[in-house]
Formats: C-alpha cells, structure tokens, sequence
C-alpha cells in the first residue's frame, strides 16, 4: 500500500502548519520523517507479533496466545502483547491466566486498551473472585457515569451476578458435577446431551469449531461407563450439520437444528431417519426457534423462540397437540419464567411437574444458569437457581434429568474442561 505525503506527516505526527512554520526543506523533511517513523517501530525480527495479531484477528486465539507469548519472552514490557494475550485466554476460558495479564496491564497502565478495567473485572468474575471483580465493575461505571447508559446498565448487571454468585456460593452444595471424560468430550464442542433407552444411550451433538459441520454421536453405557462415541448418522446424509435437540418419549421423531434451516423432525422407518419435515406453525413461526422439548405423554411441547411479542431475546413457549396432531396456539410462560434476556432448552419432569431451564437472566452468576419452576394450582411458582457447583460464572445449559432423578447431564464451557463446550453429569446429594 502506498501513503500519500499527507498521510505520512499524519502517521509521524507533522501536520502542513508544522511544515510552513518551521521551514522544512523537502531532504531535511524526509530524513526527519524517517526518523521519526523508525522510532515508532518495534523490532520483530521473527515477526511474532503480526502472526499474533493476524490469528488475533481471526479469532484463533489459542494460536495468538502462543504468538503473544513468544513476544513477551523478548519483550516483557509490552503493553500490546499482554492486553491481547490476557484476551485471548479470557476467550479461551482461562480466567486465571486471563487476570494475571490483565492485572499486569492495568497496573502499568490503567486506561490501556480503554476497557481493561472491565476486561479484569470480568476475569475475576469468572474466576470466582466476586468480591475484587465488583470493584472494577464500579469503577468502571462511576468512570463511564451517564455518557453511556446503556453500557452501564450491562455493567450493573454484571455487579448483580457477582452478587447472585456470592449468594449461590454461600449455600451448601447441591450436587457433584463430574466431567465425562474422554468417551465423550473432546478438545472442541460438545453440547445438548439427550437420554434414551432406559437411560442406557446418550446421544449428543459434536461441533469441530469453528468451521466444521455438526455431527450428532452417540454412546451407550456399559457395566456403568459410557464407551467411546461414535457418529449416530453418516455425515453423507440430509442431518449433516444438524444438531440434535431431542428425541420424541416413543423414539419414532428426531427432531434436529440447522441454523438454515430451524428445527425440523424426522420419522423412524426400518432403523434409517427419513421424511424431514419443519416442525408446523405454530412452533416454527419464521423467527429464531433453537430448541424444543416433548413432555413424556407427548401432548406438549414447550420450546423457546425471539417471535415478538415476547418479553426480550429468547422466551419460553408451550403448545398443546391435539389428538388429530395439529398443535394449539403457543402460549407465553408469562413473566414469572421469562425475562429481558434469552431464556432456553427447556425440559419438563412431568412426575414432578417440574420446568428446568437455562436463562442468561434471574439470578444468574454469570452467562447462562439453570434454572427450574413448579407448576402449582395452574401457575409457575418462584424461579429457583439449581445452585453451585451446577451453576457457574460461565454457560451452562441443556440441562436433561435421568429417570430416577438421582443424576442430570448439561452442558458448560467452564475453565478445567476438555474442551470449548463440554457435556458433564451431576450427581445429586442426599
């Protein structure tokens, strides 16, 4: 790319009344713009910091983070390097990591970069570290203060959830969450974990991030371990890129999402997944419909959908079939269960007459939570947190209840995983 004389005096700082006042002639001009440029460059002799910046750029940031790292080792000083790299581990769900740089950073430079102060804060924050994360959280606001509302109503709520986190932490432990391991997660996605088969199959969706199709898998449990997954359906056919969202209480529909496509169900016929269909208005209403959960009877399906008039982001739906097969008008959860912000992947224990759901509102420690609701003489009682270490700081979702109720699976993107998403059990407490 070629500069014009003007953009040169730009980048070194000369403007043309620096020029006409001191007189420059056009060789002292051009030696002094040498100089001055050459001062603003950095040695990168290995050219580690344009091949971080580049993966920067494209959001690879486990290679950008290795790029940063070697840059640093040279040049431990630079500012750049250590508020990207601290970034980039933020992106890659190491908090720990992510605040070590960060807190670096803010401390040779406080305004670095404009936003470390809520860069840190939201390391700390998913770090557990509620009380320190509050902090910058209000420093944050009491600096931005009204020029930006809007903004600082985003930071307010993320004071809110550091105080939800406080509360959650405080109460005893619910459960014990425990990774799947290997047979089922990998160092990529995983995500959506459905039951079936007397709770002897686990199918689930696999995603190689960030440009590979979605695969559905299964894996079926053996003497009490779940064996080595393997693809549900061949990659060739019509549910490539497809995930799963569940399966009908009777096995005979699959019922699938493609972001082209929207949810859609196929038919069982001599063990092959035919006839897809898109699931009939009112459940696809030409709006963003992720998720959809069958009640055991098969009468209802409660799923979530940004349709408008609801109550903001994703919201919470049922709708009733009929015995011919057409189904009701959808109906809003109402309030009690819906918020300004995305509420999904629903899933009902009939027996208990119990609503588990994720929400990014409520009080959420952060990301997304599960959630669960009663239905009482007609009517969803209190919204209740299922609680920590279920819960975190981080998304957690997809939650989906074994037929004793003595153990779930969900999904969580938490730090300590095998991957970006990965799907893990939790073992309730007596």
């Amino acid at each position: 790319m070629k500069y014009s004389p003007s953009t040169w005096w730009s980048v070194a700082g000369i403007t043309p009344k620096h020029i006409k006042r001191y007189s420059l002639k056009p060789a002292a001009l051009f030696l002094l713009i040498v100089i001055v440029c050459s001062s603003m460059t950095m040695p990168d002799p290995d050219n580690s910091m344009r091949r971080a910046d580049k993966a920067y750029a494209k959001a690879d940031f486990a290679e950008a983070a290795e790029w940063y790292q070697k840059v640093l080792e040279k040049e431990p000083e630079n500012l750049q390097a250590m508020y990207r790299l601290g970034i980039s581990y933020l992106e890659m769900r190491e908090p720990r990591k992510a605040k070590l740089c960060l807190a670096k950073v803010f401390e040779l430079d406080p305004r670095f970069g404009e936003k470390v102060i809520v860069n840190l804060a939201e390391a700390l924050h998913q770090n557990y570290e509620f009380e320190e994360a509050k902090k910058f959280y209000q420093q944050e606001i009491y600096s931005t203060g009204r020029a930006d509302w809007n903004y600082v109503e985003v930071i307010r709520k993320r004071l809110e959830e550091c105080n939800a986190g406080q509360a959650l932490l405080a109460q005893p432990s619910v459960a014990q969450v425990v990774n799947l391991g290997a047979a089922i997660n990998s160092k990529e996605v995983e995500f959506v974990p459905i039951l079936t088969g007397n709770d002897s199959t686990l199918l689930f969706t696999a995603h190689e991030a960030p440009e590979g199709p979605e695969q559905i898998r299964i894996s079926r449990k053996v003497k009490g371990e779940w064996k080595a997954s393997k693809e549900f359906l061949p990659a060739t056919n019509t549910k490539m890129g497809h995930s799963i969202v569940t399966i009908s209480p009777n096995g005979n529909q699959l019922y699938t999402y493609a972001a082209a496509e929207g949810l859609r169900s196929f038919d069982q016929a001599k063990g092959a997944w035919v006839n897809p269909k898109p699931m009939p208005i009112p459940l696809s209403q030409l709006a963003n419909e992720t998720s959809v959960h069958i009640t055991e009877s098969g009468e209802f399906a409660f799923f979530s959908s940004d349709r408008p008039g609801g109550y903001g982001g994703l919201d919470l739906y049922v709708s009733q079939r009929f015995p011919d097969g057409t189904w009701s008008a959808a109906i809003n959860l109402g309030a009690s269960i819906n918020t300004p912000y995305d509420e999904d992947a629903a899933f009902v224990d009939a027996t208990t007459k119990t609503l588990y759901f994720s929400s990014r509102g409520h009080n959420t420690m952060g990301g997304y939570d599960i959630f669960k609701a009663v239905m009482l003489d007609g009517a969803w009682q209190q919204v209740q947190n299922v609680g920590f270490p279920i819960n975190s700081p981080h998304d957690d979702l997809y939650f989906t209840l074994d037929r004793n109720r003595q153990s779930a699976y969900f999904s969580s993107d938490r730090p300590d995983g095998m991957g970006a998403l990965d799907i893990y059990q939790i073992l309730f407490l007596k």
